[in-house]
């Protein structure tokens, strides 16, 4: 933990369908007010909300009579998807939109300050002000290869509020939370202030900055609201694994929890992650909000599981050394979980690496030289940088990812604090930049200016 900068860590080890054992190390921020972790902390679960999210829908395509290949659109009634030629006559399902092969607008979200006014759902469907994030339109034909899509489940959120009349939180807390015994999670936009001081900060950067405010809100509830423990997550895990097993008493039919594992594409199921057969019905998911990480993984058929959260987004690869333990010390049937794969051990060595530099110093760079950065830059035929420039900072937006603030070291290089990359402008003979170069994982990238 102190090598890779990981301010604390909490995981849950699941055993022949139990909590077996937790622990608990660190604390919920090393700055003024910190607290030891303990097994009832909670943090930002991120996309692990989408498990839980299909969760629901599966439920509703049993008690409601929701067919699974059905439309989108005809579960939705306050906003609509709207059809794109890319889709042809094909209809988006909530079997796409639960498995990312829906076609729609792919990626995540980066949340928004706390304090800050808050989109909301149709809002951000629609990719109206407040929402920062693109609208959600289909791109690409339904039913093809995946593309990770929060905006996709956004859409089942709003299927399931306009079934039920009311809030996500209030229908996933009687639906799934409290029926699992769940009883530290919720899906908070920000979390209530009852439940704020004991809450782990998140810490972003190989440095373990800590994030503005403590965390980052989420509005976006079904792809990234989710407060959790790893107890919790392991309590989901176990009930799913359950039910997939044929038990009764269960949230899902073992149906459903079959339905739930079936592989869809490139390894998606219904809102896990699965591998199929031979895998001793492994299924999974990964959470990662600015300043946390967050895992789970279960094999149902052994019964073997963990479940942990680390309140810094360099905690993946942390979490890798700390699955490969659990696998190793349970004698988990799937081997290679309890090795250190050449792929984890890579991502292990860049985060020492990054943790190890120095910390970067910033530099004063006047407006009128930021100004000539501003503009298009073409990476690759389909991937262009967008470079704003807002509040006397600079943004880097890459295709419709979210924007990251450019932090100047010297008047032509800058860093992104959030991920190991630094770009540096090329400048003409006027000061007007001609191209820039992006220095990621050992490569230099040259994108030309376009605009």
């Amino acid at each position: 933990m102190r090598a890779l900068n990981v301010p604390g860590v909490s995981i849950a080890v699941i055993d022949d369908y139990r909590i077996a054992w937790t622990g608990s190390w660190g604390v919920t921020t090393p700055e003024a007010g910190g607290q030891p972790v303990t097994a009832g902390t909670r943090f930002q679960a991120a996309s692990i909300a989408k498990a839980l999210t299909a969760v629901a829908v599966l439920r509703q395509s049993g008690d409601a009579g929701w067919r699974l290949d059905a439309d989108i659109n005809t579960t939705l009634k306050r906003w609509q998807l709207p059809r794109s030629e890319a889709q042809g006559e094909a209809a988006v399902t909530l079997r796409q939109l639960l498995s990312h092969t829906g076609g729609v607008t792919p990626g995540g979200f980066a949340g928004y300050p706390r304090g800050q006014a808050l989109p909301g759902l149709v809002a951000i469907l629609a990719g109206e002000a407040p929402a920062e994030s693109p609208a959600a339109r289909v791109l690409s034909a339904p039913g093809g290869e995946a593309a990770y899509s929060g905006l996709g489940y956004q859409l089942l959120q709003l299927a399931l509020e306009d079934r039920e009349g009311r809030d996500f939180n209030a229908l996933m807390t009687d639906t799934v939370l409290a029926p699992m015994g769940m009883a530290h999670s919720g899906f908070f936009a920000d979390l209530p202030e009852a439940m704020a001081s004991d809450a782990a900060r998140g810490h972003f950067g190989p440095h373990a900055t800590p994030v503005e405010g403590g965390w980052r809100a989420h509005p976006e509830l079904a792809a990234a609201g989710l407060w959790s423990t790893p107890s919790d997550l392991a309590r989901f895990a176990i009930d799913v694994a359950e039910a997939y097993r044929g038990g009764a008493g269960r949230r899902l039919t073992p149906a459903q929890a079959r339905a739930l594992l079936t592989p869809q594409a490139e390894g998606m199921g219904l809102g896990v992650v699965v591998r199929g057969e031979g895998s001793h019905g492994y299924f999974a998911h990964s959470g990662g909000n600015r300043g946390y990480f967050a895992h789970v993984e279960m094999l149902a058929d052994s019964g073997d599981g963990v479940a942990l959260m680390i309140n810094a987004d360099a905690g993946q690869a942390l979490a890798s050394l700390l699955i490969a333990a659990v696998a190793q010390e349970q004698a988990w049937p799937l081997n290679d979980r309890a090795q250190l794969t050449p792929g984890r051990a890579q991502r292990l060595l860049a985060a020492l690496d990054a943790a190890r530099a120095p910390k970067r110093v910033l530099v004063a760079v006047p407006a009128g030289v930021l100004a000539n950065y501003v503009g298009r830059y073409q990476l690759a035929p389909d991937m262009q940088f967008d470079i704003t420039l807002a509040d006397g900072v600079l943004q880097l937006r890459l295709a419709d990812q979210p924007r990251f603030p450019l932090l100047p070291e010297s008047p032509t290089r800058f860093f992104v604090e959030a991920v190991d990359a630094q770009v540096s402008f090329v400048p003409g003979p006027d000061g007007r930049a001609t191209a820039l170069v992006l220095h990621q994982g050992g490569r230099d990238q040259t994108a030309p200016r376009v605009d």
